[in-house]
C-alpha cells in the first residue's frame, strides 16, 4: 500500500506530513480535494462527487477536466505520484490505516467501547483520553455539515470520558476542563450537569448552584427552554445538600415490565455505516427534540433491516420498551384504529380498557407514552394518514418509520436509501460467504453484485443460494444471472423473492402508470427526462411528467438529480428494468414515435447551432422544441449520454432512417465539443444504415473526413472529402460539393501543397456562389487569406480576410468572424506587429470560449503563446501552453502536443534551461516528422536549431535550419522560409554549411 511514511490529519487544521516533514498545501482547492479523499481513504471517490464537493451546486464549465488538473497539482505538491491513484470513474488516496488521525480516533473509541463492555473503567478512560488527544481544533473537511458531524463525534467522546472520570472519583481534576467546556459548548446540557456534579462532589455547593443558574440563563436566552429533567433533579440534590449522588440522576424505572417486540437484528449492514451513525446519534441525543425518522426507498433496498438494526443499537436509551408493528402497505394496510389497538396492548393496556373511537385511542396511546422513553418501529407504512396517529406526542419517545412512499408531510427526518455502492455490495457478499470464497473469485463477485443491481434483497438471495450450495463457484451463479430473461427467476430462494417484492409496488399503480413503466423499461438510455413518456403514451408533456412522478412515488423510477437545463433526470434501477421488460409490452410503435421525436429535436438543435456544412432537411420539433431548445448547445450537453443510447436503440430497432439522421445532426456539436470518439461511433452507425449514393451518405462521408482532419489523419480525410465531392457532384448538389472541395483544399494546405489547395478553394467558391451560400464563401476567403500569408503576400492576405470579416459580420456568423480575426492576427504576427496580433488572437480566443469549443481554445492558446514568445513574455506564454496541454493530454492529440513541446522548448531557452529545451525540441521534431506535418516538422527543426546554436553547436544548428527552410519552401510557406534564411545566414557561414 502507498502512503508509507505519511501522516495526515483532519481532526483540526488539515495536516500532511512525510517522514516528519510538513508538506504545505497553499491552494484552498488542493486542501479541500485532499480532505475529501482522506475522509474516504482507500476507497474510490467519483469525479462527480469531487465536482460537487469542490464547487457545490454551481460548478464551472469544464469542471471535470479541472478536477483532473487539481489532482495533478495535488500530486505534484505531495511529491508522491503513487499516493493519489486514478481509479475507474474517479480517484482514491491509498494510505496505511493508521496514517490518518480520524482512523486512529475511531479505532480508539471502538477499543474504549470494548473496555466498557468488559467493565474496565480505567482502561476505557485511558483509551478515550488518548483518542481525544488527537484533536488539534475544529475538524477540517471543507464542508460545514461534515465538519459539524465530525466535531459531534469529538464531543460525544468528551461526554463519555467525563462520565468515566467522575465514576473513578476524579471530579476535582475535571472541574477546570468542564468550566472550559461549558464556555465552548454552552448548549450541551450534559456538560453543565457534569460540571454541577463535579463541583457538588468537591464540596463546592455555592459554585454548583451558580453553575445551574448560568445554565438556566444560557438555555433561556439562546433556545427559550428550561433545563431538562436530569439537570432539574441534580439541582434539587444540590439544594438539599444531600450526599453527593453517585451519578447524574436517571428517570425512575417504569411501573410495568418493559417489552421488546423488535425482530432479530441483522449482524452487520454493509454500506450503511454513515446512516447508522446519524440515526443512532440522533436517537441517543439528550436534547429535547422531535425524534421521528422516516426511512424511504424502493422494495428490497434494506429499509426494515436498517430500522431494526438501529433500534437494537439504541435499546438502552429507551428502557421503557421497544414496540414493533408491520403496517403492511403492499398487502392489506393496517387501519390506524387497529394499529393503535395493537400498540396499546403492547404497552400493557388490557383489551377492555381500549376505547372504541380513533380519537380516544390516540389520546390514550399518547398518554401511555408521556414521560416514558419508548421506541416505536412502524414498518412498511403506506401513507402519512396511516402513520400520523401512531407517532409519540412527546419528545421522550421516538419512532422509526419505513415506507416505499416519501411520507413528505410528516414532521420527521427523512433518510432515502439507495442501492449499495459497488464496494459495499461486494462487502455484503463477503460478510455472508466469507473472505476466502469471495477473494478466490473477485471479478465474479463484482459481476454478481452488478447483476443483482447492488440491491440488498437481491444480494441476500444470491448469497443464500451460494451458502446453500458450498460446492458452487461464484461464476456458476454469475452465468445463470447473465441471461436477462431468467435473472428474476434465479433471484428467488425460500421466502426471499425479488420479483414478488417488485410486483407489490407495480400492482398498486393505475393502468396508465403500469403501461408507462413497461414502456420506460424498454429504453436503452442511462437516464431520461420526463417528457419522453409523452410520445410513448401519446400524451402532452405535463401529463407525461405526472405519470413519471407517480412511478417515482411508487419507487419504480428514481430521480438522479437535475441536468444543466434544470430538468429532473430519471432512471430505472437495473433489476426494475429487467422486471419491466419481463411484464411484456412488445409493441414497437410507441418506441418508434419516441425515436422520431428525438430525431426532430436533434435536427432542430443542430439547425440552431450550425451555420455551415451540408445537412438533411428537417429541424421542426414542434411545441416541445420551443420548450426545450432555447439553448440548443446546452440541450445537447444535457442529453448527450442519453442520445448515445437513443442512436444505439434505433439501430437495435432497425430504424435506418432515424439512425442516419441522428448521426448527421449530431456531428456539429461533436466537432464543437471535441467529442471525437462519440463522433466516430455515431458516424459509423449512420454509414452502416445509409444505402447507396444518397445525400445522407455523402454528408456522413464528408463529416468523417472532417473528423479525420481533426485527428490529423490528412490522407484519410482527403479520401473522404474526395468521395463526398464525387457523390455531391453526381447529385448536382452545389452546396454539398462546395464544402467537399473546400475540405480537399484544406487537406492540401496541411500537407504542404498550397497551389493545389488554392485551386480547390476556388472550385469551392464557385459552387458556394451558385448555391448562394455566403457562410461557405467566408470559409473559403479565410483559407485563401492563409495561403497568401504563408507565401509572404500579406497585402493580398489582408484583403481576403477583411472581406471575410465584413461578410461574416453581415451574416452574424460568429465562427466566420472568429476565423477571420485569427488569420488577421497571424498576418500581423508575420509582419512583426505583435501587439495587434495579440489583440486579434485574444479576441478569437474569447469567442472560442463563448462557443464552447475546447479544441479550438487549446489551439488558439498555442497561437497566442507563440506571439507572446516573440514579444519575450515567457511566463505568460508558458501559462497558455500549459493550459492547452491539459486538453491535448486528455484527448491524446499528438499534433497539439508536438506544437506545445516546441513552444515549451522556446520557453526553456528564454529561462536558461538548455537541457529541458533540447529534450523538448527533439521530442517535437520526432513527433511532427512521424505525423507527416511538414510545417510543424519544419518549425520544430527551427526550434531545435535555436537550441543547438545556443549550445555552441553551430554546424548542427545550421543543418536543422536548412532542413526547415527546404520543408517550408516545398510546403508553400515562403515567408517563413525566408525568415529562417535571414536568421541562419550567419550561422551557416560560420560553420561552412
Amino acid at each position: 500500500m502507498s502512503g508509507i511514511g505519511w501522516e495526515f490529519g483532519v481532526l483540526g487544521p488539515l495536516m500532511a506530513r512525510r517522514d516528519g516533514r510538513t508538506v504545505q498545501l497553499r491552494s484552498a482547492k488542493q486542501q479541500l480535494l485532499l480532505a475529501v479523499l482522506l475522509l474516504r481513504a482507500n476507497e474510490p471517490v467519483s469525479v462527480d462527487d469531487l465536482v460537487d464537493r469542490l464547487w457545490g451546486e454551481d460548478p464551472p464549465d469544464g469542471a471535470r477536466a479541472t478536477v483532473q488538473t487539481h489532482v495533478m497539482r495535488l500530486r505534484n505538491s505531495l511529491g508522491d505520484s503513487s499516493l493519489v491513484r486514478t481509479v475507474p470513474g474517479g480517484y482514491s488516496i491509498r494510505i496505511e490505516p493508521d496514517a490518518l488521525d480520524l482512523t486512529r480516533f475511531e479505532r480508539l473509541r471502538s477499543q474504549a467501547r470494548q473496555a466498557e463492555r468488559g467493565g474496565d473503567t480505567a482502561e476505557e478512560s485511558r483509551l478515550l483520553s488518548e483518542a481525544l488527544a488527537l484533536w488539534r481544533g475544529p475538524a477540517f473537511t471543507g464542508h460545514p455539515t461534515e465538519s459539524l458531524r465530525l466535531d459531534e463525534r469529538r464531543w460525544d467522546a468528551v461526554e463519555r470520558r467525563n462520565e468515566v472520570e467522575l465514576r473513578l472519583g476524579r471530579h476535582d481534576a475535571l472541574v477546570d476542563e468542564l468550566r472550559s467546556l461549558v464556555t465552548q459548548q454552552p448548549l450541551r446540557e450534559r456538560f453543565w450537569a457534569q460540571l454541577i456534579l463535579a463541583l457538588h462532589r468537591g464540596g463546592q455547593q455555592a459554585q454548583a448552584l451558580d453553575a445551574y443558574r448560568r445554565c438556566c440563563e444560557v438555555l433561556a436566552d439562546e433556545l427559550g427552554i428550561d433545563p431538562n429533567a436530569e439537570l432539574r433533579a441534580l439541582h434539587q440534590a444540590v439544594l438539599g445538600d444531600s450526599a453527593a449522588p453517585a451519578d447524574i440522576p436517571q428517570r425512575p424505572e417504569p411501573a410495568w415490565a418493559p417489552r421488546c417486540e423488535l425482530p432479530p437484528a441483522v449482524a452487520t449492514l454493509a454500506g450503511r455505516t454513515e446512516d447508522i451513525v446519524r440515526m443512532t446519534h440522533s436517537l441517543r441525543a439528550e436534547r429535547d427534540a422531535h425524534r421521528v425518522w422516516v426511512i424511504t426507498g424502493p422494495g428490497g433496498v434494506g429499509k426494515t433491516s436498517l430500522a431494526v438494526h438501529v433500534a437494537h443499537l439504541v435499546r438502552s436509551c429507551y428502557p421503557d420498551g421497544q414496540l414493533y408493528l408491520d403496517l403492511r402497505a403492499q398487502d392489506c394496510p393496517v387501519e390506524p384504529a387497529e394499529a393503535l389497538d395493537r400498540l396499546l396492548r403492547g404497552l400493557g393496556t388490557p383489551g377492555a380498557a381500549i376505547p372504541a373511537t380513533l380519537d380516544q385511542r390516540v389520546a390514550l396511546y399518547r398518554d401511555r407514552l408521556a414521560d416514558r422513553r419508548i421506541l416505536v418501529v412502524l414498518d412498511n407504512a403506506a401513507t402519512e394518514a396511516q402513520v400520523r396517529p401512531l407517532l409519540p406526542g412527546t419528545t421522550t419517545s421516538a419512532a422509526l418509520v419505513t415506507s416505499r412512499a416519501a411520507l413528505a408531510s410528516l414532521e420527521a427526518q427523512v433518510l432515502p436509501l439507495e442501492v449499495l455502492t459497488p464496494g459495499d455490495a461486494v462487502r455484503m457478499l463477503t460478510e455472508a460467504l466469507g473472505e476466502a470464497r469471495v477473494n478466490a473469485e473477485p471479478e465474479a463477485a463484482e459481476q454478481l453484485a452488478d447483476y443483482c443491481g447492488r440491491l440488498p434483497l437481491a444480494l441476500r438471495v444470491a448469497a443464500a443460494r451460494l451458502v446453500a450450495r458450498p460446492h458452487w463457484r461464484l461464476t456458476q451463479l454469475v452465468t445463470r444471472l447473465s441471461d436477462e430473461r431468467r435473472r428474476l427467476d434465479e433471484l428467488r430462494f425460500g421466502d426471499l423473492d425479488v420479483r414478488a417484492s417488485l410486483t407489490l409496488s407495480y400492482r398498486e399503480l393505475a393502468e396508465p402508470q403500469q403501461r408507462a413503466f413497461r414502456l420506460l423499461a424498454r429504453l436503452d438510455t442511462p437516464d431520461f427526462p420526463a417528457w419522453v413518456a409523452g410520445p410513448l403514451l401519446g400524451v402532452d408533456p405535463d401529463t407525461a411528467e405526472d405519470h413519471v412522478e407517480a412511478l417515482v412515488d411508487a419507487r419504480l423510477v428514481e430521480t438522479v438529480g437535475w441536468d444543466a437545463l434544470g430538468q429532473t433526470r430519471y432512471r430505472l434501477h437495473d433489476l426494475l428494468r429487467v422486471f419491466g421488460r419481463d411484464l411484456g409490452d412488445v409493441d414497437d410503435a410507441p418506441l418508434v414515435a419516441l425515436m422520431d421525436q428525438w430525431v426532430a429535436l436533434v435536427e432542430c438543435a443542430d439547425h440552431k447551432i450550425a451555420q455551415r456544412g451540408p445537412r438533411l432537411p428537417g429541424g421542426d420539433a414542434g411545441v416541445l422544441g420551443e420548450r426545450l431548445l432555447s439553448d440548443p448547445t446546452g440541450w445537447f450537453d444535457a442529453e448527450w449520454t442519453t442520445l448515445g443510447g437513443v442512436i444505439t436503440q434505433c439501430v437495435a430497432l432497425g430504424l435506418a432512417e432515424q439512425t442516419t439522421r441522428l448521426a448527421v445532426a449530431g456531428a456539429a456539436v461533436c466537432d464543437l465539443r471535441a467529442r471525437f470518439d462519440d463522433w466516430e461511433h455515431d458516424n459509423g452507425l449512420g454509414l452502416d444504415a445509409a444505402v447507396g449514393a444518397t445525400p445522407a451518405e455523402a454528408i456522413l462521408v464528408q463529416q468523417r473526413g472532417l473528423l479525420h482532419s481533426r485527428r490529423h489523419r490528412f490522407a484519410e480525410a482527403q479520401r473522404d472529402f474526395t468521395r463526398s465531392k464525387d457523390v455531391f457532384e453526381y447529385l448536382e448538389d452545389a452546396d454539398g460539393a462546395g464544402y467537399a472541395w473546400h475540405g480537399i483544399g484544406w487537406m492540401h494546405e496541411w500537407l504542404g501543397r498550397q497551389a493545389e489547395a488554392k485551386t480547390c478553394h476556388e472550385m469551392a467558391m464557385r459552387r458556394f456562389e451558385t448555391a448562394g451560400n455566403r457562410h461557405g464563401q467566408v470559409d473559403v476567403l479565410c483559407s485563401l487569406g492563409a495561403i497568401e500569408r504563408r507565401a509572404g503576400r500579406s497585402s493580398e492576405a489582408e484583403a481576403y480576410l477583411r472581406q471575410a470579416r465584413e461578410t461574416a459580420a453581415e451574416l452574424g456568423d460568429r465562427m466566420g468572424m472568429l476565423s477571420a480575426a485569427l488569420e488577421l492576427g497571424r498576418v500581423l504576427q508575420a509582419r512583426g506587429e505583435l501587439s495587434g496580433a495579440v489583440e486579434h488572437i485574444h479576441a478569437s480566443l474569447t469567442d472560442a470560449h463563448r462557443l464552447g469549443d475546447p479544441d479550438l481554445v487549446a489551439n488558439l492558446r498555442l497561437t497566442l503563446a507563440e506571439t507572446y514568445l516573440r514579444m519575450g513574455a515567457k511566463d505568460t506564454a508558458r501559462t497558455e501552453v500549459q493550459q492547452a496541454l491539459v486538453f491535448f493530454d486528455e484527448h491524446d492529440d499528438v499534433a497539439g502536443k508536438a506544437w506545445a513541446w516546441r513552444l515549451l522548448s522556446w520557453v526553456g531557452l528564454l529561462t536558461n534551461s538548455p537541457e529541458s529545451a533540447l529534450a523538448l525540441a527533439e521530442r517535437a521534431v520526432a513527433t511532427a516528422e512521424g505525423l507527416g506535418l511538414p510545417q510543424e516538422h519544419a518549425r520544430a527543426l527551427r526550434q531545435l536549431g535555436m537550441v543547438l546554436h545556443e549550445a555552441g553547436k553551430l554546424e548542427d544548428a545550421a543543418l536543422c535550419w536548412r532542413q526547415a527552410e527546404i520543408l517550408l519552401d516545398n510546403a508553400g510557406f515562403h515567408a517563413e522560409a525566408a525568415e529562417i534564411r535571414a536568421h541562419s545566414g550567419t550561422a551557416a557561414e560560420g560553420s561552412n554549411v
